[in-house]
């Protein structure tokens, strides 16, 4: 892939480690770096990866650096050898810092050829380093929801139950040894997790599309310290006890029978609202260009958050004025008193919301929403004094996990959290496959919480918070979990990725959704001292953003459908513009994807090439006219097609 590709897809050029793939008999493992998996028999996913990973005192995922790399293969399996480390930052070293401070490790990775994975590591601390967890991760894919499952526990129990459907707030398995689960009907699959106690988590909390089983129980102390130079070795081992031969088939997806009656809304839900995150303050070239944009997307909301850490006499009301003047649009406002999901409101509390409420009262400002997050009945039935005509919000500012495990709410008209997909990992393939837990965020939310609207974000690659303590340094050039900045927010990546989000949302009758602002450190776009050119991100809102109201549209799978997102690896949504109908269509993936379209309609698409043609001469357009539509639409990697239908 050339440095210019790589840089539309994924606004940078970091270097990725190649994935290799390890055989074991009937058992397929992608090596890549210190990760392995997914783990496959015949094209079923029986693993989704297994890791030895480090979290810090702030829960970042510092990676894994590979130092030295020994592989055997031969016809009995594979023997792999990697000598590696994992860097630690002066606030988890305990004592005086050193920048050679890591914990060393080294590990093995074996495959028999009757396909069992034994894994095995040792490792070293060069210092006393605080951590919150270490050890060894066994993540199970989203497709074992549902499915048997037999765990055996550090008492000698052994329970028999099912990978949850809803989304559980708190580990459903605990005390865990091993589990066997099926992960094919009659064909069942072995995990041994000796020398730890175990706790399996439903990851669809972080928006992750698995289920993952760690060391070290939650319950226990933490962080802890790693004493230095005091090695230490864990073990993990992997059986398939029953081979799967059938591979599964794979769907191929065609344009629904009528476009303009294929249209899926849950619940008889009506369109989803769209608004936009604003931040204040902003350079003067970004602020001229969000003038513009609002100007001619004229969004349903603005949304603005004030945080604890901001003062509330910084916000200049005249200038939020403007904003919601230009874009004709209601504001949707987000009050956090504090960064405590526990903490209930206080005499303090109504007095800070008091001042804001008159700030506002004379720049001339009435919220159509007030969200306090969290909220509960106190504060919803204050704000509702302070401001009548105003929806009254809950939730949180954070990530599903944080609203699962909300012990209170009461009172609200709607609910909110935000997503962002690399909580745990930033891996290209696993950010994007969490975009299949959205529909089970909500129906686990409005199990928890009936009655209520369901507002979400503003949610985008980057962690715009975090409830678990500081966040990883970054540069923007990187992928790196849970960090402000996530480079592909300025790629194709992005946009497919924001598409795929807002098609999950609307699939799952999400009533308003909040897009990423286009100013300030986490913006859509990214210019520094040369002439402004927009992102693939705003390329593809432009074109939905002047729609009426957004749906989600299904494809028709030929066979089965495999994932709960409608048309997984392809994202889909659908609305009418000031040219008709209008449908945009997102490739998920790394490889190239066919739709298989018979039905008038003009198309074009915005890919690497077209994108790579646009920054070279920024006054052409970033979409390539392809004319009529023809039998079957190929979509490039990550690339989104928009699809005009006839009046």
């Amino acid at each position: 892939m050339s440095a210019q590709v790589q840089q539309a897809l994924f606004g940078c050029n970091e270097t990725r480690v190649p994935c290799q793939i390890l055989q074991a008999g009937p058992v397929s493992l992608c090596h890549q770096g210190a990760r392995f998996g997914p783990i496959s028999v015949n094209g079923h996913e029986v693993w989704h990866g297994v890791e030895f990973l480090l979290r810090d005192v702030g829960w970042g995922t510092p990676a894994t650096e590979v130092d030295a790399e020994l592989l055997h293969k031969d016809a009995q399996g594979f023997d792999l050898q990697l000598t590696a480390h994992i860097p630690c930052s002066p606030e988890d070293v305990a004592g005086i810092w050193n920048p050679q401070a890591c914990l060393s490790i080294v590990m093995r990775v074996r495959g028999d050829v009757q396909g069992v994975l034994h894994f095995s590591v040792q490792a070293t601390p060069t210092h006393d380093i605080q951590v919150n967890r270490c050890g060894w991760v066994l993540i199970h894919p989203l497709s074992a929801a549902g499915c048997a499952v037999k765990v055996s526990h550090v008492d000698g129990r052994t329970s028999h139950s099912q990978f949850p459907q809803e989304v559980p707030a708190w580990p459903p398995f605990t005390n865990v040894k091993g589990i066997c689960h099926e992960y094919a009907p009659g064909c069942w699959a072995q995990a041994e997790l000796p020398g730890e106690d175990y706790e399996l988590e439903d990851q669809r909390n972080n928006a992750d599309a698995s289920f993952k089983t760690y060391s070290r129980s939650n319950w226990m102390p933490r962080p802890y310290v790693l004493r230095q130079n005091q090695s230490w070795r864990r073990e993990l081992h992997l059986r398939v006890v029953d081979f799967a031969l059938a591979m599964p088939r794979q769907p191929t997806f065609i344009g629904p029978e009528d476009p303009g009656s294929g249209l899926s809304v849950p619940g008889g839900a009506g369109l989803m609202r769209l608004g936009l995150a604003i931040s204040l303050p902003g350079n003067q070239q970004a602020e001229q260009h969000l003038l513009k944009n609002l100007e001619q997307w004229q969004p349903d909301f603005l949304h603005l958050t004030l945080w604890p850490s901001m003062p509330r006499d910084a916000v200049d009301w005249s200038q939020v004025r403007l904003l919601l003047d230009v874009a004709k649009a209601k504001l949707r406002i987000d009050i956090c008193p504090r960064d405590n999901p526990h903490h209930e409101w206080c005499a303090e509390d109504e007095s800070a919301a008091q001042q804001l409420a008159e700030s506002m009262r004379q720049s001339g400002i009435a919220p159509s929403a007030v969200a306090a997050l969290p909220c509960g009945d106190r504060a919803a039935q204050f704000l509702r004094s302070l401001f009548p005509t105003a929806a009254i919000g809950g939730g949180t500012p954070h990530f599903f996990a944080q609203l699962n495990r909300l012990d209170r709410s009461g009172g609200e008209d709607f609910m909110a959290f935000t997503v962002c997909p690399i909580v745990h990992s930033a891996e290209d393939a696993s950010v994007m496959q969490g975009l299949q837990s959205l529909p089970s965020m909500l129906a686990t939310a409005r199990s928890r919480h009936p009655g209520r609207e369901w507002h979400l974000g503003p949610s985008w690659l980057g962690a715009r918070a975090s409830p678990l303590g500081r966040q990883p340094v970054s540069d923007g050039c990187q992928r790196v979990p849970l960090a402000a900045v996530d480079p592909r927010s300025h790629g194709l990546f992005g946009a497919a990725w924001l598409l795929g989000h807002m098609a999950g949302a609307a699939q799952a009758g999400v009533n308003a959704l909040t897009l990423p602002a286009l100013a300030g450190d986490q913006a859509s776009d990214r210019h520094g001292g040369r002439a402004r050119v927009a992102s693939p991100t705003e390329a593809m809102l432009e074109v939905c953003m002047q729609w009426q109201g957004l749906q989600a549209i299904e494809l028709q799978p030929i066979s089965t459908r495999l994932a709960p997102l409608f048309n997984w690896p392809l994202a889909a949504v659908m609305g009418v513009g000031p040219a008709g109908r209008e449908i945009l269509v997102a490739n998920l993936t790394e490889q190239s994807q066919p739709l298989d379209w018979h039905h008038a309609g003009q198309w074009a698409s915005m890919d690497a090439q077209s994108w790579s043609r646009y920054e070279a001469s920024p006054d052409r357009s970033p979409w390539d006219d392809r004319g009529v539509c023809p039998p079957q639409l190929v979509l490039n990697p990550y690339a989104v097609a928009r699809i005009d239908l006839p009046r």
